[in-house]
């Protein structure tokens, strides 16, 4: 119960690593904010506001286009109106198109730039505003990639460039941030199963491929990043700030 009383809003809350690190918050006695962005994930979203309840918790779901700031300001006005305030921010919204160097269109690059990268900056700048207004020492953690330093795959290139910049943002807001007792750091993952790769990974030879060249023999676990998001959204880490912890089985050692 290292989060008991605190109140964390979860972009992307409804996917496969957001649901894993809203019911994660939940368990450490957090209530939750789950945002999603389409009716396929309003059900998911639902479903887990449900299984927080029945930890104790609190948890709404909204709506919202996190690349739109009228959006975000709603979604962060929705929970201060029900929470009071925000301590924890997780920004994991993204989208990965695999497209090939000459089939990327503008349309292709500018969405996953505004999901990836612009999201996260104009949804911490709304939690940032309400943590100060509020006196919180407030926690604000990124789920990056580690495809924002190692070039993973030719047909990700929109995917790599936006995560390489999310990366650096991490940094320059924790540096911003820093005057009003804000941390933030982000959580790089390496391979893990979710809809976004699952068609990718359903090829036998590059699955065996990552797995061949991961130093721990085996894909990561939705859970394995849940768990380092606790690190950054707790007392421990209090003195930790722009950094990029890297979760990926030693992938890119």
């Amino acid at each position: 119960m290292k989060l008991k009383g605190k109140v964390a809003v979860v972009t992307g809350g409804a996917g496969g690593i957001g649901s894993a690190i809203c019911l994660a918050l939940a368990r450490e006695g957090a209530n939750v904010v789950i945002n999603y962005y389409s009716k396929l994930d309003q059900k998911s979203a639902n479903i887990i506001v449900e299984k927080i309840k029945a930890m104790g918790r609190e948890a709404i779901s909204v709506k919202a286009d996190v690349t739109k700031k009228k959006e975000i300001d709603n979604m962060i006005s929705t929970a201060v109106k029900k929470f009071g305030k925000i301590d924890i921010l997780v920004n994991v919204a993204g989208i990965c198109p695999f497209v090939d160097f000459f089939s990327i269109t503008e349309k292709i690059w500018d969405r996953v730039f505004a999901v990836n990268t612009k999201s996260i900056f104009f949804v911490s700048q709304a939690a940032a505003k309400v943590m100060i207004d509020k006196k919180i020492k407030g926690r604000i953690i990124n789920i990056t990639s580690i495809s924002g330093e190692k070039a993973t795959s030719p047909l990700q290139i929109p995917y790599c460039a936006s995560k390489g910049a999310a990366n650096m943002l991490t940094k320059v807001m924790a540096v911003a941030l820093a005057p009003y007792n804000i941390t933030v750091n982000a959580v790089l993952p390496g391979t893990i199963e979710t809809n976004i790769n699952k068609k990718v990974l359903a090829d036998k030879k590059v699955r065996d491929s990552i797995i061949k060249a991961t130093p721990l023999k085996c894909l990561g676990e939705t859970q394995d990043i849940a768990e380092a998001v606790m690190y950054f959204a707790s007392d421990e880490a209090k003195w930790t700030t722009g950094s990029l912890l890297v979760v990926d089985g030693g992938f890119i050692a």
